[in-house]
């Protein structure tokens, strides 16, 4: 269903949006893993974090991240492991398991990116990038 905010342009931007999101999930699902999941995967795929820089990156709670890392790890993809010199600070990794399926997750994500835009000319590609960019700065979303 649509939103309605009153402003079509919104209601249309958050819908496009949805339907992207939700083809993108069930594409990584078919993979074995949630689009949430794999966006976890991804700030891990060049560096060990911790809990709480992976909640920063994501935007989402810590318990979110908690229960997170705890299904993951629980099927094998990510590993926990201490800081080295700091005792408070828990670190996550992906596992053998979890590069595996993160490296076959990408393609899924890759081919449902391009089945998002590929209705779109290169032209109306960048047109839209350069719109979208242009709705809510972030220096005006801050102010509200």
């Amino acid at each position: 269903m649509q939103p309605q905010t009153g402003n079509d342009v919104v209601d249309a931007l958050i819908y496009a949006a949805h339907r992207v999101r939700n083809a993108a999930d069930a594409r990584l699902r078919e993979c074995g893993i949630s689009f949430p999941s794999y966006k976890l995967m991804r700030a891990l795929e060049n560096s060990d974090r911790s809990m709480r820089e992976i909640s920063e990156i994501l935007h989402i709670s810590p318990r979110t991240v908690t229960d997170m890392i705890d299904a993951l790890q629980a099927r094998g993809l990510v590993d926990r492991y201490p800081h080295a010199s700091d005792r408070r600070v828990t670190l996550v990794r992906l596992a053998p398991d979890g590069q595996r399926q993160f490296a076959a997750a990408g393609a899924a994500a890759e081919q449902a990116s391009r089945a998002a835009i590929e209705g779109l000319s290169p032209q109306d590609q960048r047109t839209l990038q350069d719109l979208l960019g242009r709705v809510a700065p972030a220096d005006q979303s801050a102010a509200t």
